[in-house]
């Protein structure tokens, strides 16, 4: 089965491409950051933190998580962040980076997709051990979106070479 990139490359678009891949990647970033922003201010980013969040504390009145309010939640997330690793996974497809970093890079995103998805019902319902699972997901999907992000990046800007030697008549 042939790839769907073999012929496209950001390396070899020009500057009004480049501008429309940069803009997405960095709304991406920005997305990403205010994401750790939000979470540190509801959790501190502590496993004791998390898993107040979810189980009940005397922050929240020692009202665990509802089971309405968990999956309100996964339902937003399990249509939101599929489709934004998709997009990245996608962007870092049309770099010339090795199958082994695409790979690495694809299997690690979804699978802490899954992990953060799941993640808050086995600490709410099971353990608050669990915090591990959520934190060890995130930690997957911060190191392969900075992949996703840095290589295309790096190739569109830091690279002046073209991979194809093009016939512009413009």
């Amino acid at each position: 089965m042939r790839n769907f990139n073999t012929r496209f490359r950001l390396r070899d678009t020009d500057r009004f491409i480049r501008l429309v891949y940069t803009w997405f990647l960095l709304c991406m970033f920005a997305g990403f950051v205010f994401t750790f922003v939000w979470a540190h201010s509801m959790t501190d980013l502590t496993p004791k933190g998390i898993a107040e969040h979810y189980r009940g504390s005397d922050k929240n009145f020692g009202e665990p998580m509802s089971f309405g309010q968990l999956a309100e939640t996964t339902h937003f997330h399990l249509f939101t962040m599929p489709v934004v690793f998709l997009i990245m996974v996608h962007v870092l497809y049309l770099t010339t980076a090795g199958t082994a970093v695409k790979a690495f890079s694809t299997w690690g995103a979804f699978t802490g997709v899954t992990l953060d998805l799941i993640s808050p019902w086995l600490i709410t319902y099971v353990s608050p051990l669990f915090v591990m699972t959520m934190l060890a997901g995130d930690l997957l999907m911060l190191f392969t979106f900075l992949i996703m992000f840095a290589i295309p990046m790096y190739e569109m800007w830091m690279l002046n070479q073209p991979l194809v030697m093009r016939r512009d008549t413009e």
